[in-house]
């Protein structure tokens, strides 16, 4: 079975194969066709963003979106994340939170998996609580908001991590991790 994971970030599709690898009978290739993205939750982009790529390309597909939320901002950038990090980047994030301390960092990531098939969507979610850290943190890891995030139980940001270490631990395999399990599932039913 091929499953084709949407994706022009190179980034996810590593991540991604790297977590199905060793899901037996099913192949999963990487396509980068473009798709509209609704301004909603996570959970409405990626539901949207599945079913339109199925209608287009007839074959399983998932793509997969991601948000970072800061909880004193109320949940800021969330699902716009990505327009967040383009305008006013993680220095800009840090500037927001310079009167904020201790608890009042907390923040998460959180993924959403969207897969849809001849059975229709079916979504997959995974969290990673941590906090904000003070200064900008990289040893040249990661992307995006991964050099200000650090996962609970954790002294490093994302980015101080290597790739292998943060997929251990990250939101998307948190996500990648339950679709496997339904793939698994759905392979095994007669």
């Amino acid at each position: 079975m091929k499953i084709y994971f949407a994706t022009g970030n190179p980034h996810k599709l590593k991540e991604g194969e790297m977590i199905l690898r060793d899901l037996k009978g099913v192949k999963i290739e990487g396509i980068n066709i473009p798709y509209p993205e609704v301004q909603g939750t996570l959970e409405e982009v990626a539901e949207f963003g599945a079913k339109y790529l199925y209608t287009r390309i007839k074959k399983p597909v998932f793509v997969e979106d991601s948000g970072f939320f800061i909880e004193v901002l109320k949940g800021f950038p969330g699902s716009y994340s990505r327009y967040v990090q383009e305008t006013i980047g993680n220095r800009g994030i840090l500037k927001l939170m310079e009167d904020f301390k201790g608890e009042e960092r907390r923040a998460y990531f959180k993924s959403v998996v969207g897969y849809c098939d001849e059975d229709g969507v079916k979504l997959f979610k995974g969290v990673v609580r941590g906090k904000v850290s003070y200064e900008i943190r990289s040893k040249g890891y990661g992307f995006a908001y991964d050099s200000i995030f650090i996962p609970e139980g954790e002294d490093r940001t994302f980015a101080e991590m290597t790739t292998v270490e943060k997929s251990r631990i990250s939101h998307r395999k948190r996500a990648l991790e339950e679709f496997k399990e339904y793939l698994k599932k759905r392979l095994s039913s007669p």
